[in-house]
C-alpha cells in the first residue's frame, strides 16, 4: 500500500467503503486503517518520599532521663526519691533544732538543700513517666551517702546524731538496688561511718559502734530480701497473666465458625 495518505474529504470512496481514489497514482487503493501510536503514558515524575529529619536528642536536664534501665530500679525509683525526700525534711527540721554554731547550720542547710534539687529533678522525672537512667540514680545515691557524711563529720563524727540518716539511705538503695549493688554500696557506708567512729569515738563506746554498724549491715539485709521477694511474686504475676491471656486467645480461635443459615426453599 502506499504511503498517501488520505482524508474523506478529498478523496473520492467507492461505495462499500474499502477503497479511494488516488488521483496522482490514477488508481483505486484499499482505505487502509491508520496506525494507532501507542499512547504516551502521562508519567508524572512523582517527588521521592521526603526522608524523615532524624530525631534530635534532648538537651539540658532531660538528657539524663532514658530507657537504659534495669528492671529492680525501674520500680524502686519510687522508694529512692521518698526515701530522699524523708531524709532532707528530717534532716532540716535536727539541723534546726538544735544549731551548733552559725558555720555548722550553713553547711548543713547547704548540703540538705542541694539533695533537695537532685531530688526534686528526679520526681519530675517520675512524674513524667521518664525515669532516670541507673547511672543517675546510681549517682544521686551516692550524694546520699555523702550528705549524710559530711553533715556528719561537722558535728563531731560519732556523737552526730545524724548518723540515722544512713539507715534511710540504705533502705532505699535496698528495695531499689540489685544484690551486688546493694553489698557494695552498704560496705561502702560500714567502711566509711567505721572509720569515722573510730577516730571520734572512746574505746568504751566501740561496742556502741560495732551495734550501729551491724544494724546498718541488718537493715541492708532485710530490704534487700524483702526487694527480692517482691520481685519474684511480681514475675510470678506476670507469667499468670500471660498463660490466662493465652488460654483465652486458643479457646477463642478453637471454637468452629458459625454458619449461615440456609433459607427454606418455598414451594410453588
Amino acid at each position: 500500500m502506499s504511503a498517501t495518505q488520505w482524508s474523506p474529504a478529498s478523496h473520492l470512496i467507492s461505495p462499500d467503503g474499502k477503497w479511494y481514489w488516488d488521483g496522482a497514482a490514477q488508481e483505486w487503493k484499499p482505505i487502509g486503517k491508520p496506525v494507532a501510536q501507542p499512547a504516551t503514558p502521562d508519567v508524572t515524575p512523582t517527588k521521592p518520599p521526603p526522608t524523615p529529619s532524624p530525631v534530635q536528642p534532648m538537651r539540658g536536664l532531660s538528657s539524663f532521663a532514658g530507657t537504659i534501665r534495669s528492671e529492680d530500679l525501674a520500680y524502686g525509683q519510687t522508694v529512692l526519691v521518698w526515701a530522699r525526700w524523708i531524709l532532707i525534711g528530717t534532716g532540716l527540721l535536727l539541723s534546726f533544732w538544735t544549731p551548733k554554731d552559725l558555720l555548722t547550720l550553713q553547711v548543713q542547710l547547704a548540703a540538705i538543700i542541694a539533695l533537695a534539687f537532685g531530688n526534686f529533678y528526679l520526681h519530675v522525672q517520675l512524674l513524667r513517666g521518664h525515669p532516670a537512667l541507673d547511672n543517675v540514680i546510681y549517682g544521686a545515691s551516692l550524694a546520699d551517702i555523702g550528705v549524710v557524711t559530711a553533715l556528719v563529720l561537722v558535728q563531731g563524727g560519732y556523737p552526730s546524731p545524724v548518723f540515722i540518716f544512713y539507715f534511710a539511705a540504705i533502705v532505699g538503695i535496698s528495695v531499689a538496688f540489685p544484690t551486688q549493688m546493694t553489698a557494695g554500696y552498704t560496705a561502702l557506708v560500714v567502711g566509711i561511718y567505721g572509720v569515722i567512729c573510730l577516730a571520734t569515738a572512746t574505746s568504751d563506746e566501740y561496742p556502741a559502734v560495732f551495734t550501729r554498724l551491724l544494724t546498718i549491715a541488718a537493715v541492708a539485709v532485710c530490704g534487700n530480701l524483702f526487694a527480692r521477694h517482691e520481685a519474684q511474686r511480681r514475675e510470678v504475676a506476670i507469667r499468670i497473666h500471660d498463660e490466662l491471656l493465652d488460654e483465652i486467645e486458643q479457646d477463642a480461635s478453637s471454637q468452629p465458625e458459625a454458619q449461615p443459615a440456609t433459607p427454606a426453599s418455598k414451594e410453588a
